[in-house]
């Protein structure tokens, strides 16, 4: 989700912006290099997580290497996936929507949270905050963590839906306990605004504490202004 501007100073809320890491069971003699399974999508966009490929993967062989995946197994979503991830690191928007769209027909969670995060960019399809939450809340109805944290934010916002503190609260909550850093800073900036909820500063704290123990920054500036 983009920033928030509220009246009582800076509040922002972050967007998930999570690639989804995938394990899977390796059943090839590949590199590193050449193998789909490594394949895991970065974002560069304004508030979305700013991951990098790690060393030496070359994006162009991941694309191959997924492409061949997906001929060898042509009905498994979990390899059109990847090759989805493999197009939108390569920035080729359009490919990518086309193979999320692909997966998540076959109700892949991460596929409809990733279809998700297209529409709320505008990326290889015409901006649409409606479509955004239809897709996040397929996949936050199959538990995705990511897809969790993003319909709050959605319905934080009143973005593409009726604006409810109390759905935003109920979803980001979710992904807030089980471990997602960025829902756990959302959940203390709902404390602590106090919207949808009874205002609690000892709350937010608990809860940007949750977050800060994870690395978040924007938590640990929350933290700072808070206590000072």
């Amino acid at each position: 989700m983009k920033g928030l501007f509220l009246s009582v100073g800076l509040f922002l809320w972050i967007s998930s912006g999570h690639a989804h890491v995938q394990t899977h069971e390796k059943n090839h003699a590949q590199t590193k290099v050449q193998s789909c399974d490594m394949v895991d999508a970065y974002d560069d966009h304004l508030h979305e997580r700013y991951n990098v490929p790690e060393p030496g993967i070359e994006i162009q062989g991941m694309i191959e290497a997924c492409q061949q995946s997906v001929l060898e197994n042509p009905n498994n979503p979990y390899y059109i996936y990847q090759l989805a991830q493999a197009y939108y690191n390569h920035k080729d928007y359009a490919q990518a929507y086309s193979y999320y769209l692909k997966a998540a027909q076959q109700g892949y969670a991460p596929a409809e949270q990733s279809l998700g995060k297209l529409y709320r960019m505008g990326r290889g399809v015409a901006q649409s905050d409606t479509e955004a939450a239809k897709w996040f809340l397929k996949a936050a109805k199959q538990g995705d963590t990511h897809a969790q944290s993003d319909l709050g934010g959605m319905y934080y916002q009143g973005r593409g839906l009726a604006q409810s503190y109390e759905q935003a609260l109920k979803w980001t909550l979710l992904a807030a306990e089980q471990g997602d850093s960025y829902a756990q800073y959302n959940v203390g900036l709902i404390y602590e605004t106090g919207r949808g909820v009874a205002q609690s500063y000892e709350k937010a704290i608990e809860w940007y504490q949750k977050s800060v123990d994870q690395g978040n920054a924007s938590a640990q500036s929350k933290l700072d202004y808070l206590q000072r």
